[in-house]
């Protein structure tokens, strides 16, 4: 029979290493696991979108065929570089109203030349509000020009927008 000197001896360290190496194994297999659930259990409960509530006064309002468009934006004047502007639209008892397609031009005249800025409006999760993106480039009067058409109604309206 042989003895136990002769039988390779496993040590601590190496028992250690093969379970911190099974552990490491396992844990990009866990994450993933982790993500998946998540996932499933948002499309399971039908967790609707998140709503943006804004905050503060807009920096401009105009009427427009029987609504008030409120444009927000993150001061009291647009900048010239990079604005991510808000519009909504309220109907005369103060509610939101879905108004369908908008679009939203900066136009700003000088002689010789027109500057146009404009930014793709996308509607939020919440219906009547809406976001784009502008970037005038240049500190001025500009003059926007706020449409919008759906299956009812088309409206349009023009207001002088500072841009510092």
């Amino acid at each position: 029979m042989a003895s136990d000197a002769s039988l390779p001896r496993r040590s601590a360290t190496s028992f250690r290493n093969r379970t911190l190496l099974k552990f490491l194994y396992l844990l990009p297999v866990a994450f993933a696991a982790v993500i998946v659930a998540d996932l499933a259990y948002n499309r399971v409960t039908h967790k609707p979108p998140p709503v943006r509530h804004l905050a503060g006064k807009p920096f401009a309002s105009v009427p427009i065929a029987g609504l008030t468009a409120n444009l927000f934006a993150q001061g009291e004047t647009l900048r010239a570089s990079g604005n991510d502007v808000f519009l909504e639209f309220r109907d005369a008892a103060g509610h939101l109203a879905d108004v369908g397609d908008v679009s939203l031009i900066l136009t700003l005249n000088m002689p010789d030349m027109v500057m146009h800025s404009m930014g793709r409006v996308m509607p939020t999760a919440t219906p009547g509000q809406y976001r784009t993106t502008l970037e005038p480039q240049m500190a001025g009067t500009w003059t926007a020009k706020i449409s919008f058409t759906n299956s009812k109604t088309n409206g349009e309206a023009t207001l002088p927008v500072a841009v510092k």
